[in-house]
């Protein structure tokens, strides 16, 4: 479910897909014109944790991890997504990050996760194509 505008989720007030793809595509334009690489952090909730006050929790852990200029969206019911400007080494940063504030959860969080660094010429669907075949570990 999303506000009105469509441009967050109501749950967790991360930004929707169609703000997601949105932003996706202004990255992938900025790195056309600058060179300056973006990654793409994939999150997915264990299946021990699906309740919406995990989701939540969750989704908050993520944001305390961010940086202000980082873009998170809620994709699916356990699934979110990070839009990190750099390359791998920063989606990594980031994701140790995340990993350390789902542990100092009253209760600890699982996920599994995935990630990919931009590459010239992709467009947003095969960015996301190559995301959605790697392993989530």
């Amino acid at each position: 479910m999303f506000t009105h505008d469509g441009l967050k989720d109501v749950l967790t007030h991360l930004a929707a897909p169609p703000l997601f793809y949105e932003e996706l595509r202004r990255e992938i334009a900025r790195m056309e014109r600058n060179g300056e690489r973006f990654a793409i952090l994939r999150l997915v909730l264990d299946l021990n944790f699906q309740k919406e006050v995990d989701v939540v929790n969750f989704s908050e852990a993520i944001v305390r991890a961010t940086r202000g200029e980082e873009l998170v969206a809620r994709l699916g019911e356990f699934e979110c997504a990070v839009l990190v400007r750099g390359n791998e080494n920063a989606a990594e940063n980031l994701l140790q990050r995340i990993a350390m504030n789902c542990t100092l959860q009253e209760s600890a969080l699982g996920f599994t996760t995935s990630h990919i660094s931009s590459r010239a010429g992709e467009s947003a669907l095969d960015l996301l194509n190559r995301l959605d075949t790697l392993v989530l570990t």
